[in-house]
């Protein structure tokens, strides 16, 4: 066996990302700061600057989505596990794995004037209820069943709770507890897209919004009470327990001596400044990690390799003379936040990136030193690309293209043509293209025309509407489609797609299942299932020019495909992988780079296992 024909590279990113937190005050006053991520807790002590990691239970490495404080413990849950933290005692308290068909419990938190804790699940939306008493749990079942989203929740005076619902068909639902009697706020002509908002006030009384795309903006808001509500002017609302949007709320914020004026699990740090007398202080802290998962990977124009993680999204780079891992931060991605860059392509010594969440499109100067805001530049944002999924750059090397999923609420995803020299990017919205559809990979074929795969799939929480994925060829000059077609029954995705020098399609579905076609004449020239060589991974493909090979990387194993014009090769398997892979691709010096899970690997691409 040659030596090196395996190499774990190690973990570029070793963070992670804060996904909600809570100030937790017991009976003698004592404080606690609580961040929770992906698999553990962090327990601050605001007076001293201690901190403590505490693992989630039972080995548990899902996400939480929100939390919640009452009397000095800590509510959260991650995956179908509900889980109880009392700070003080540093340990998980109480915990439960609920099997009620839910994917994630704990996406709202709300307590009632007898102090029993409530909590939502996605996806279907249901209601449940928690004693800190008795230790029992209750399920009343789906709010809603359409929506998956169930975003906010609180509990009025009088025994009802309020559910704010989105994202395709926004909705407050009212539920009264002891008498099962559910209504919907929102009238069912109203129910378009976006998000119900309801919070619990400082003075006890909810209050909500039904325009809740961005609620503290909006004119009209509503106070509710059995069962209904009243219009309200801005100023009559009080303020909510949480503070802070999106993964930096804190609940019960206003209860501890400081303001938390800044935080980041991923960089290790918590500025604060003391309430009466307005002395800041900072709080640096570290913990232990598996790493953040890896996003796409690329082969810069300056031959290094790049990529991201997600959640947190940090930036790296690999030097494959040195195989040194640089980690350049999340901070020098503006507005990364807790997103990805899912797609690249290169133009001269420009690499260009498109990114989760938001559709935002950056562009790297590899000649020049990364600053913050400068170089990578953020230079557009487009919500109905809301998650990109796959991008190239134009034979003419001028223009550059990309596509993927749209935002929240959202069906069909629009397609970005972008100018590097005029900065101005043109949008095909997805009726222009293929109607209710996504485009998640792109290829060119010799005549300059844009071909590309099509997913139905709405990962934004709107239901799908068509069955099938597609390939459309878009003529480059009118950018409109020629013809469009479905090269596989059933295939609800073509994930990913190579053009070859003889202008045939080689394409991977979401289901494993290889194929090539001609395009034009929308004839399947060859198809095999590999799935039993595993699951696809973003970015599967990389071409070997010298060899004319087109490797195939699936979760298990590395495949090659021989290129030629006379036949249709069988993949033949080139290594089983060691380390699964979730992530690729870039081939250099005879070796395929992947990413597995956290980890950076690569391995051989020397002779074939069958040979």
């Amino acid at each position: 066996m040659r030596k090196n024909l395996f190499t774990d590279h190690g973990i570029p990113v070793s963070a992670e990302e804060e996904r909600t937190a809570a100030i937790c005050i017991n009976a003698e006053g004592d404080c606690r700061f609580v961040i929770a991520a992906k698999g553990f807790v962090i327990i601050v002590n605001l007076d001293n600057s201690m901190t403590k990691q505490v693992l989630f239970p039972e080995n548990n490495i899902e996400y939480p989505y929100s939390s919640f404080s009452s009397n000095g413990l800590f509510y959260t849950g991650a995956g179908n596990m509900f889980m109880v933290l009392d700070p003080f005692l540093e340990r998980f308290i109480n915990y439960t794995v609920i099997e009620n068909g839910e994917e994630i419990l704990g996406f709202s938190f709300a307590e009632d004037k007898r102090g029993d804790i409530y909590f939502t699940s996605y996806p279907h939306c249901h209601l449940l209820r928690y004693s800190p008493h008795t230790k029992e749990l209750l399920d009343y079942c789906s709010m809603d069943h359409s929506e998956k989203y169930p975003g906010s929740l609180a509990i009025d005076q009088t025994g009802w709770a309020y559910i704010g619902i989105g994202t395709e068909n926004k909705n407050i639902v009212a539920f009264h507890m002891e008498k099962r009697l559910k209504k919907n706020l929102i009238p069912e002509s109203q129910r378009v897209k976006g998000t119900g908002f309801v919070y619990l006030g400082e003075d006890g009384s909810v209050y909500g919004n039904m325009e809740a795309e961005n609620p503290t903006n909006s004119a009209t808001w509503r106070k509710f009470s059995n069962g209904d509500f009243e219009n309200i002017e801005e100023g009559e609302r009080s303020a909510s327990l949480y503070f802070g949007t999106g993964f930096q709320k804190i609940h019960r914020s206003q209860n501890s001596n400081y303001n938390v004026e800044s935080y980041s699990l991923s960089e290790g740090f918590i500025r604060l400044m003391h309430k009466e007398t307005r002395q800041t202080k900072s709080i640096n802290f570290s913990y232990t990690s598996d790493g953040a998962k890896l996003s796409t990977i690329c082969l810069g124009p300056d031959e290094h390799l790049y990529g991201t993680s997600m959640h947190p999204l940090q930036f790296f780079q690999f030097d494959f003379t040195t195989n040194k891992i640089t980690n350049f931060g999340g901070e020098v991605i503006e507005k990364g936040g807790g997103g990805n860059i899912a797609a690249y392509a290169t133009s001269g010594d420009l690499l260009i990136g498109a990114a989760y969440a938001g559709g935002k499109l950056y562009v790297l100067d590899t000649t020049k030193k990364l600053v913050k805001s400068e170089n990578p530049k953020l230079i557009l944002q487009e919500e109905s690309i809301h998650r990109p999924r796959c991008a190239i750059t134009l034979s003419d090397k001028e223009h550059f293209v990309w596509g993927g999923f749209p935002g929240y609420g959202m069906v069909g995803g629009s397609l970005g043509i972008y100018h590097a020299k005029t900065e101005k990017n043109k949008l095909l919205t997805h009726e222009k293209v293929v109607i209710n559809q996504s485009t998640v990979s792109l290829s060119q074929l010799n005549s300059g025309e844009i071909l590309g795969g099509t997913s139905v799939e709405t990962p934004g929480g709107a239901e799908s509407r068509e069955k099938e994925g597609c390939l459309y060829v878009l003529d480059k000059e009118t950018h409109t489609v020629k013809n469009s077609f479905v090269p596989i029954e059933g295939a609800r995705e073509i994930s990913q797609l190579f053009v070859d020098q003889f202008d045939r399609a080689h394409c991977l579905t979401n289901q494993s299942i290889y194929f090539v076609c001609n395009p034009n004449t929308e004839q399947i020239l060859f198809r095999k299932d590999l799935s039993s060589f595993g699951q696809i991974v973003r970015n599967s493909f990389a071409f070997d020019m010298s060899s004319n090979t087109l490797f195939c990387l699936l979760s298990n194993t590395l495949l090659s495909i021989e290129i030629s014009e006379e036949k249709y090769a069988e993949p033949k398997v080139v290594r089983s992988l060691p380390m699964k892979a979730s992530s690729g691709i870039v081939h250099k010096n005879n070796r395929i780079y992947y990413g597995s899970g956290s980890h950076l690997c690569s391995i051989d691409t020397g002779k074939v296992e069958s040979d």
